[in-house]
């Protein structure tokens, strides 16, 4: 009976030993991040003494960890003074650094984008350097999607002797639909 119930201890001794370094190998999963974003919907632009009431803006991200992604965006604005149609354009690229907690449903997000911005009238256009530092949050509304608001400064880069000026400040508020992709 004695050695029947040290081999039953040993038994139970070695299948928990075994079942222990299984148990340390396998380490929490982590949360899932969404590898690419795309986004789009409504913009409005406010360039000094002027306002571009109704906008389109698309933008895509790719997401290299939960933390950083490279971001790039297309918008088009579009607004009337004294019965001219103004057109502004622009394209930008950069990096977009995302907070996402675990479980929460408000994503922050801050980028900076580089690229160019184009204005054009009924005869004349021109088309500038820009940066653009901005910051939103989106808000996950489901299974994949979510809603997005942001806010964005913009800086554009113009030539003194041309323009008067060697810059123009710039604010764009967006509001539109993510896509969360695998």
């Amino acid at each position: 009976m004695r050695l029947r119930s040290r081999i039953a201890w040993l038994a139970v001794g070695a299948l928990v030993l075994s079942a222990l370094p299984a148990r340390a190998q396998s380490p929490a999963p982590t949360p899932p991040y969404p590898r690419f974003e795309v986004t789009g919907g409504y913009q409005f632009l406010h360039v000094p003494d002027f306002n571009f009431p109704f906008g389109l803006n698309v933008d895509g991200a790719w997401n290299g960890s939960k933390a950083l992604g490279l971001a790039g965006e297309v918008g088009w604005a579009t607004g009337s003074e004294d019965d001219v149609r103004l057109h502004a354009w622009t394209i930008g690229v950069g990096p977009r650094f995302n907070g996402r907690p675990m479980g929460g449903r408000l994503w922050p997000f801050a980028q900076v984008l580089v690229g160019m911005y184009h204005l054009r009238g009924e005869d004349d256009s021109a088309t500038k350097f820009q940066v653009q530092p901005g910051g939103g949050v989106n808000i996950n509304a489901g299974d994949g999607w979510g809603v997005v608001l942001q806010g964005d400064y913009r800086r554009v880069f113009l030539d003194e002797d041309e323009d008067g000026e060697s810059g123009q400040n710039q604010g764009r508020f967006f509001v539109g639909i993510r896509l969360l992709l695998d």
